[in-house]
């Protein structure tokens, strides 16, 4: 009975150390990965921003032009504000604006009072719409035109180009090329040379070209109008790698 369980003893005993062998192979033939034993070397790189301008004569302008009325009540000043408005609508649309270029932007009725502050005296009715002029050369004559219907309010002329994407593509162009000379410059001077783009983005801006303008005299003839230059600036920040 004692030779027995002594060989039931031996035989779990050779078990476990087998298993235990077999255990301390796999850990040894299948090791786990160890993110502390990564010796990847960061990427050396050089970041430089580049400017690029592009400049071209407006094609467009944007105007807001309208009608203010007063009169001893407030229906009254409406009624006439009403009137007035209509008619430089249809001459503004006699003069070839579409409808897509006429947007109101901005209607107001305020009270008039005595100079002691205490009594209403009157009301005060302001229209404005803004026009898109596409026809740029015709400008002068369209505002000079406007007055004669009742226009009595233009002001804030804006120039701009209908369709920058041409001119901001030439912008980008040539900012990045600043950008590429910068970096060499930079390079050369270090004694490395460049690899090729890691990253790059770009900011592009037109900012507006505001012309304040007030309603002529009867007559002053057609307005002088000077549309100028409209510019376009790209930025953009480039990283290159070193080599």
């Amino acid at each position: 009975m004692n030779m027995r369980l002594l060989m039931i003893v031996a035989m779990v005993t050779l078990i476990a150390l087998a298993l235990g062998v077999g255990v301390l192979l796999a850990a040894v033939l299948w090791p786990q990965p160890l993110a502390a034993q990564s010796n990847t070397a960061p990427v050396r790189q050089i970041t430089v921003v580049g400017e690029g301008q592009a400049s071209a004569p407006p094609d467009t302008a944007s105007v807001q032009i309208g009608v203010q009325t007063e009169a001893a009540t407030a229906r009254e000043a409406l009624s006439a504000n009403n009137t007035q408005m209509r008619a430089l609508i249809a001459k503004l649309k006699e003069l070839g604006i579409a409808d897509r270029d006429l947007q109101t932007s901005g209607f107001s009725i305020y009270p008039r009072y005595s100079d002691d502050g205490r009594q209403v005296i009157g009301y005060q009715v302001s229209n404005l719409v803004t026009v898109k002029i596409r026809q740029l050369a015709q400008a002068g004559t369209l505002l000079d035109q406007v007055v004669d219907v009742g226009a009595n309010q233009i002001s804030g002329i804006g120039f701009l180009i209908d369709d920058p994407a041409p001119l901001q593509q030439s912008a980008r162009q040539a900012a990045i090329a600043d950008a590429r000379r910068r970096a060499e410059a930079m390079a050369q001077a270090a004694g490395v040379q460049l690899g090729p783009v890691l990253t790059i983005s770009e900011t592009i801006s037109a900012p507006p070209v505001p012309y304040p303008m007030a309603a002529r005299a009867q007559d002053a003839g057609s307005v002088p109008v000077q549309p100028g230059e409209q510019t376009i600036t790209a930025q953009v920040q480039i990283s290159f790698e070193l080599r």
